[in-house]
């Protein structure tokens, strides 16, 4: 059984915590919102705290849209956003409290619309026995005009991590089966990444100079961060014949010295007033104390198959 509590958390302010007895949730009310804690109870947060608020927008772009004064936050954690990225638009300073409600291990969350147009709705449930997270992501276009967007939900994990991504295997034929997408800052070269012919890894290093950025068509819709002896998996639905953003992307991936960002995206569709897209995505952690070769597609390979990564709700 969920049960729900109210918290003040560190420097979040007001949180909700959800927690079933294996593994717990903390969301952030008074800003945001973000989920920004979630693991096996014992066990540390899989996913970032800026609790120093080292990374933030405070341009002069940002404030002469948005007024004089705000900032934006990234919190940490998991959050929601439309695709494609644009400065400023993209970065909304989200700094005020948000409206929920609690319904047994679910909640409703309802951030005030965006001076951009959007009013985002969502509605996280943890399972009542195990780790399982159902997250639904929706965005409803309420800016009075016609826009094209797609839903974006990028949970920001904590340092140290190594994550695991699938390449599509399917066989085309003639035609291409796999986009990697590069973004200018990305240098293939960087250590921190690989790229097999089954898999893609991304290293977190603290302190490390520099951004890395992939999308792919991730058409298995799976994506594994591995950290702090726990394997976090992420589910998200797929496709196959959607329109995505950035080439065709419904997955990407970031990293910097700091977090490392795992993404999935829905379809990018044009959106009359009072329209809205939604993304959902299940996510689970695995206790894990074993390691990997990250440069190894056989030694990935093999570590996918003893926990079985793949997508649960395809």
């Amino acid at each position: 059984m969920v049960t729900v509590t109210e918290i003040s958390y560190k420097n979040f302010g007001k949180c909700l915590k959800l927690d079933n007895g294996t593994a717990s949730l903390i969301i952030t009310v008074d800003v945001g919102p973000r989920i920004i804690s979630y693991c096996l109870n014992g066990k540390e947060n899989m996913l970032l705290e800026d609790v120093d608020r080292e990374f933030k927008d405070d341009s002069q772009e940002l404030r002469d849209y948005f007024g004089e004064g705000k900032t934006w936050y990234i919190y940490g954690g998991h959050r929601l956003w439309s695709s494609p990225e644009s400065s400023p638009h993209s970065y909304v300073p989200d700094n005020e409290p948000v409206a929920y409600t609690v319904n047994g291990g679910e909640i409703t969350l309802i951030p005030p619309a965006t001076r951009t147009g959007q009013q985002h709705k969502l509605v996280y449930r943890l399972a009542d026995e195990g780790t399982e997270v159902e997250l639904y992501h929706e965005i409803k276009n309420v800016s009075g005009a016609i826009v094209t967007l797609a839903p974006w939900a990028l949970t920001v994990c904590a340092a140290g991590g190594v994550e695991i991504f699938p390449q599509s295997t399917a066989d085309n034929g003639l035609l291409s089966n796999r986009r990697n997408v590069f973004w200018s800052y990305s240098d293939i070269n960087d250590d921190r990444f690989f790229l097999s012919n089954k898999y893609g890894t991304l290293k977190q290093v603290p302190g490390s100079e520099g951004k890395f950025k992939i999308g792919i068509n991730n058409e298995d819709g799976w994506a594994a961060v591995v950290n702090h002896g726990q394997i976090f998996l992420k589910n998200f639905i797929v496709n196959i014949d959607g329109e995505y953003p950035d080439y065709g992307c419904n997955f990407e991936t970031f990293t910097n010295g700091i977090f490392l960002e795992c993404e999935s995206l829905g379809e990018i569709k044009p959106l009359k007033n009072g329209e809205a897209l939604c993304l959902t995505e299940f996510w689970s952690l695995i206790p894990c104390e074993d390691s990997f070769d990250r440069k190894n597609e056989n030694s990935i390979d093999a570590f996918v198959q003893k926990y079985g990564l793949r997508n649960y709700h395809a």
